[in-house]
C-alpha cells in the first residue's frame, strides 16, 4: 500500500507539473515582429458639436495585456485631413482633448455625404471614408418598472425599464445601436450645515444574461417596426430610514443608425473577452487603408422623458 501511495504522489507531481508547462513564458526574441502601424478612430455624426479624430501607433501585447479602447495619449505630430464634397480641412491636435478636432461649423457633417480621412506621419499614410446614414425616428417608448430580485430590503425603490421602438426603412440593410442615460443631482454635503445638489448621470443598461443587447440589426426584419431590448436604470437606496440623496430628473434615450463598419467594429469589441484564457484569438475589424481601426459615421435620433 505504501509503494502504491508513492506512486500515486509522483503521478500527481507529474500531472502538476505538465500544468505548470503550459503558461511558461516563451522569450520574446522568439516572438514574431509586427510592424508598426498608424491606428486611426474617429466617428462622424450630424448631431455631435465636435469632431474627432484620434492618432497612435499599434502596439503588439503579449501575455494579460488590459483592453479598454484608446491609449493614454495620442500621437500630437501627424497631419490629419478631412475631406467632402471638394473641401478639406486640416484638423488641430488639441493638448485638452489630446485628439485632433474640429468644430462642426467649421466643417459640417451632413447625412448623405460621403467624407474621406487622410493621416499622415512619418513616410506613413492611412486613409479611409465613411458615408452618413439617415436618421431612423423613435417611434415608442415603453416604460416600466421591477423589483430588484437579489434585494432583501422591502422598502428598496424599484428599477426603472426603458424599450425603444421603431420603424425600419425597407430595402436595405440597417445596423442600429441604442443607449441613454439617466439625469439626476445629488445632494452633498460640502460643510457644517451646508449643501449642493452636483449633477449625476448614469448609464442605462442594455443587458440581458451577462451579454450586451445595444447592438441590433433589421436581419429577418426589414422594413418591419424593431423593438429593442430593455435598458435598465439600477436605482439607489441606503436604507429604509435614510432618503436618497438622488433626485431624478430625466432620462433621454437614444438611437443611432449605424454604418456596418461601426457595428461590425463595436461587436467586436464587445465580444472580446480579456478574463477567459481559453478564448480563441479575436480579429477586430479595420477599414482603414495601410493602417488600423474604424472611421465610420452614424445620424443619432433621441427622446427626452421628464420625470
Amino acid at each position: 500500500m505504501k509503494h502504491i501511495r508513492i506512486f500515486g504522489l509522483i503521478l500527481f507531481a507529474l500531472g502538476f507539473y505538465s500544468c505548470e508547462t503550459l503558461v511558461n513564458d516563451v522569450d520574446p526574441d522568439r516572438l514574431p515582429q509586427a510592424d508598426l502601424k498608424l491606428v486611426v478612430h474617429g466617428y462622424l455624426s450630424p448631431q455631435d458639436t465636435l469632431t474627432t479624430i484620434h492618432v497612435y501607433y499599434s502596439n503588439t501585447f503579449f501575455g494579460n495585456a488590459s483592453f479598454y479602447g484608446l491609449p493614454a495619449t495620442s500621437m500630437n505630430d501627424a497631419t490629419v485631413t478631412l475631406s467632402s464634397q471638394g473641401k478639406s480641412i486640416i484638423l488641430p491636435f488639441s493638448t485638452k482633448t489630446n485628439n485632433y478636432s474640429i468644430r462642426s461649423s467649421e466643417f459640417s457633417i451632413v447625412e448623405g455625404q460621403t467624407y474621406s480621412l487622410k493621416v499622415e506621419r512619418d513616410n506613413r499614410v492611412a486613409e479611409a471614408s465613411c458615408t452618413v446614414p439617415l436618421a431612423v425616428p423613435i417611434q415608442q417608448v415603453l416604460q416600466d418598472s421591477v423589483e430588484r430580485s437579489n434585494s432583501s430590503n422591502p422598502a428598496a425603490p424599484k428599477d426603472y425599464l426603458y424599450t425603444l421602438k421603431w420603424k425600419d426603412p425597407a430595402g436595405q440593410a440597417n445596423y442600429y445601436r441604442v443607449s441613454g442615460y439617466v439625469y439626476q443631482t445629488q445632494r452633498v454635503q460640502t460643510g457644517p450645515d451646508k449643501f449642493t445638489n452636483q449633477p449625476n448621470f448614469s448609464i442605462l443598461s442594455f443587458r440581458e444574461n451577462n451579454r450586451s443587447r445595444e447592438l441590433i440589426t433589421d436581419k429577418g426584419g426589414d422594413g418591419a417596426q424593431l423593438t429593442s431590448g430593455p435598458g435598465r436604470f439600477f436605482n439607489y437606496y441606503y436604507s429604509n430610514t435614510t432618503p436618497s440623496p438622488f433626485t431624478f430628473h430625466f432620462v433621454e434615450l437614444s438611437l443611432i443608425n449605424c454604418e456596418k463598419t461601426y457595428y461590425d467594429y463595436h461587436e467586436a469589441i464587445q465580444n472580446f473577452n480579456e478574463d477567459n484564457p481559453f478564448a480563441e484569438p479575436l480579429l477586430i475589424p479595420s477599414n482603414i487603408k495601410n493602417g488600423l481601426g474604424c472611421f465610420a459615421a452614424y445620424n443619432r435620433s433621441s427622446v427626452v422623458i421628464k420625470k
